[in-house]
């Protein structure tokens, strides 16, 4: 893991710095986050009466503001299953050729996607709402070493000037998010690539900040990205994530045949997920799990105090 998840001292201690909470706190949160992702986030959107699934002004001031995040996506980042969506972006760059690349990290959040993309020799540039995962991932920056722009708005992007868009779990946030895919187009380069996971489907308490205006986009090739520039030419079987090129290329990358399987096989899976996502966010929940090693290491801590 990237520093200072290897550690869990050492993440109880910089989480304890940027807030200004004493660590014994922050450990239980930690544990509570760890025992179901979500926990956090849900608990302060109930103390602040935010309502769940719909955008708001309240709910853009939550994500600017909130120290809840802080423990989302410790936890997440040290899943297996966010490990390997790192290894699909990784791996898919260096197969179409991507080196020395320009890549945008959009809503990396504590910084850990740009990190290990700067160590692979990526030129990254990352931007983030959420002023308090700002600060945490400047120290991720430092603490392992990597140089990542930080970009304070969007207009600092010049079109055509990326070769890659990272873009992971934050469309399915975003009201009308097509019009972002949008502007992910105009940024990329002719032969530009752009890597999606948007769980779409995933309307669920543990998960309050999903917009359950997006469900119906689960699984939709052709609104999301097809009619907005994109083709898709790889992908899990989830599409987590799913990776897509822009379509005015020529030639285009193609999808091989056992790419073009999975990214058929996931949109009929995700598309069931439009009426009925039960299944899918149990599945979500089951695999969105910290390693035992690490959870073990933050009880034993709690245990000794």
């Amino acid at each position: 893991m990237l520093k200072p998840l290897d550690d869990v001292e050492n993440t109880i201690a910089l989480i304890a710095a940027v807030l200004g909470t004493p660590e014994p706190e922050v450990r239980k949160r930690l544990i509570a986050e760890a025992a179901e992702i979500g926990t956090n986030v849900h608990s302060s959107m109930k103390t602040l009466e935010i309502p769940m699934y719909v955008t708001s002004e309240k709910l853009d001031t939550f994500y600017r503001e909130s120290d809840a995040f802080l423990y989302e996506t410790t936890v997440w980042n040290c899943c297996a299953a966010k490990q390997r969506m790192r290894e699909f972006v990784s791996s898919r760059l260096k197969h179409f050729r991507k080196n020395d690349a320009e890549v945008f990290c959009f809503g990396d959040g504590l910084g850990f996607d740009s990190t290990d993309l700067s160590r692979q020799g990526h030129r990254v540039r990352y931007f983030e709402p959420s002023l308090r995962c700002q600060e945490y991932a400047s120290q991720v920056f430092r603490d392992n070493g990597v140089e990542v722009t930080r970009l304070q708005s969007l207009d600092d992007i010049a079109p055509q000037s990326l070769d890659a868009v990272v873009c992971l779990d934050v469309l399915e946030h975003v009201p009308q998010p097509q019009t972002l895919v949008t502007r992910f187009h105009e940024w990329l380069k002719p032969d530009g690539l752009l890597f999606v996971h948007a769980p779409f489907w995933c309307i669920h308490w543990t998960r309050s900040t999903h917009l359950k205006e997006n469900r119906h986009l689960s699984g939709d090739l052709r609104r999301m990205y097809n009619a907005n520039g994109f083709d898709a030419v790889d992908a899990s079987v989830f599409w987590d994530p799913i990776l897509l090129q822009k379509s005015d290329h020529k030639p285009a990358f193609k999808a091989s045949a056992a790419a073009a399987m999975r990214i058929r096989l996931g949109q009929f899976l995700l598309t069931l997920g439009r009426w009925d996502g039960s299944v899918h966010t149990w599945i979500a929940r089951k695999t969105a799990c910290a390693p035992k090693h690490w959870v073990k290491a933050l009880r034993a801590g709690d245990d000794a105090s």
